[in-house]
């Protein structure tokens, strides 16, 4: 049928599906605006008019993924509780339209998948050529302050709970559970760079999961960790600390866990993760072996300290590094390097030997599928997280833009990350809603549905132009029209 149609030699397929994806777009917004309008024009005539009094229309526009929705929505006016003179839109209650730059949600979830894997300015293009509509590399930024500050006050909020004992508990059981926490330190930008901290910041990301399994089992010996969660973020010691047991409270029965094991690397806000329950620190393998390679001038030797550790005989091998001290007693840079790597091992002596060949840790026995293998992917995590996205190149940051971008990476990395975008972004509208308010939408809401019942369609699709009627003409174009000129929609399929 199509073949009598298109001219010959006129248009190449990739052009013909550019032209059909505009055209479907623009169909998509006009039907969008048409619905919309329609909407707001019942509650108009189903709202209590005492209430509230109409106050004329107001134009907007609002980004979505088929590119920018212009329409008119009613403005009306109303008293408080307390007779204080408010306005409102019925429409965006109805609907919770709650936006972020006059961004619909749909699209801010694609702002925001796309802001995580590549730089703003990639996720710009990527969106504006998706959407058919301009979006700077600005607002792409703003999106992903704006939401990660959202996440931020959340988490806050879960903490406060968390220290007075509010936070409602999970229901989840499990009886072994493991958590490594590591840092990743990123260039800092502008007035950031001044300052104690200097050039450098540390974002902090802690990790928890159950165990792991195959990823693909009978065919290879890969393991990836079970149900992972992560949180991350420029925060103190304490907080952060908070922060990852709130997380671990906030899903699991923690009463029925019988071990928990945490892996890190020795530094003291690490450490600081110890005092919020009960659980086993393991100084995390990587960090051991590289300080003893760094520190210890002979190789051969740091390899037979490496050996030792690596059996359990820690007496024996500190006694070595001792030993080595008076080898080396007049080479002063040596025997400093030595004493670092001492205390350095001294002051995590508790975590020295593997958790599971401990005397005093008994394991259960793991759930089927799953596995409790050596702890130690803290570096993976940081690198598959927060590396990747966060540093390369000449890459910087501000603190407030970093701790922003870590929020939404640590969501992502959870699987959580658009459960969060639903949850927080109509909470604004849920905030400001007053109990008689909730009551008038919830009466105009059962009446537009009995409308909407017995209306055929909301949007009578024929009644408007031809598409591109009045536009400068492209072959694509010519195309297109030609396809939908006076003709049904059943002739297009």
């Amino acid at each position: 049928m199509l073949s009598n149609s298109l001219p010959t030699n006129a248009i190449d397929f990739k052009t013909l599906e550019q032209e059909i994806y505009r055209t479907v777009l623009e169909f998509g917004r006009a039907i969008m605006k048409a619905i919309l309008e329609n909407i707001d024009k019942e509650l108009m005539e189903l709202r209590d008019k005492k209430k509230y009094r109409h106050r004329g229309k107001k134009r907007t526009c609002v980004k979505t993924l088929m590119g920018p929705v212009e329409f008119e929505r009613v403005v009306y006016e109303y008293k408080d509780e307390e007779g204080k003179k408010k306005f409102v839109y019925l429409l965006d209650e109805y609907l919770n339209m709650e936006t972020i730059g006059f961004m619909s949600t749909n699209l801010v979830e694609k702002i925001l998948e796309n802001a995580s894997n590549v730089s703003y300015r990639k996720a710009a293009e990527n969106i504006t050529e998706l959407t058919g509509q301009d979006v700077s590399h600005s607002a792409v930024w703003n999106v992903v302050q704006e939401f990660g500050e959202r996440i931020a006050k959340h988490e806050k909020g879960k903490i406060k709970a968390y220290r007075e004992g509010k936070l409602k508990e999970g229901k989840k059981e499990v009886k072994v559970l493991f958590e490594e926490v590591d840092g990743l330190w990123i260039n800092m930008q502008g007035k950031d760079r001044k300052g104690i901290k200097g050039r450098k910041r540390e974002i902090k990301l802690g990790v928890i999961y159950e165990g792991w399994e195959r990823r693909n089992p009978g065919r290879d010996d890969e393991y990836v960790v079970v149900n992972k969660r992560a949180v991350a973020g420029f925060m103190e010691p304490e907080e952060f600390a908070d922060l990852l047991e709130a997380t671990i409270v906030e899903e699991y029965d923690t009463s029925k866990i019988e071990v928990r094991v945490l892996n890190g690397d020795g530094a003291k806000w690490i450490r600081e993760c110890t005092t919020t329950a009960e659980k086993y620190y393991q100084l995390d393998r990587f960090h051991i072996f590289r300080a003893i390679l760094r520190q210890v001038y002979d190789k051969k030797e740091a390899k037979k300290i490496v050996r030792l550790i690596k059996s359990g005989n820690i007496g024996k091998a500190l006694k070595r590094i001792e030993e080595l001290k008076e080898k080396y007693g007049q080479e002063k840079e040596k025997v400093e390097k030595l004493q670092v790597l001492e205390e350095y091992l001294k002051n995590n002596i508790d975590g020295l030997i593997l958790y599971h060949e401990r005397e005093g840790i008994k394991l259960p026995e793991a759930p089927e599928g799953i596995c409790y293998r050596n702890l130690g992917t803290g570096e993976h995590q940081i690198c598959d997280i927060l590396a990747l996205r966060m540093k390369g190149g000449k890459m910087s940051w501000s603190v407030a833009g970093a701790n922003n971008m870590a929020k939404i990476l640590a969501l992502k990395a959870s699987g959580r990350l658009y459960d969060m975008i639903q949850a927080l972004m109509p909470s604004v509208v849920s905030e400001r809603l007053s109990k008689k308010y909730t009551e008038v939408i919830a009466v105009a809401k059962e009446e537009v549905e009995k409308v909407k019942k017995k209306v055929r369609s909301v949007y009578a699709i024929r009644r408007g132009q031809i598409p591109y009627t009045g536009c400068a003409m492209t072959e694509g174009r010519k195309v297109i029209k030609e396809l939908v000129s006076y003709k049904k929609l059943g002739e297009l399929i």
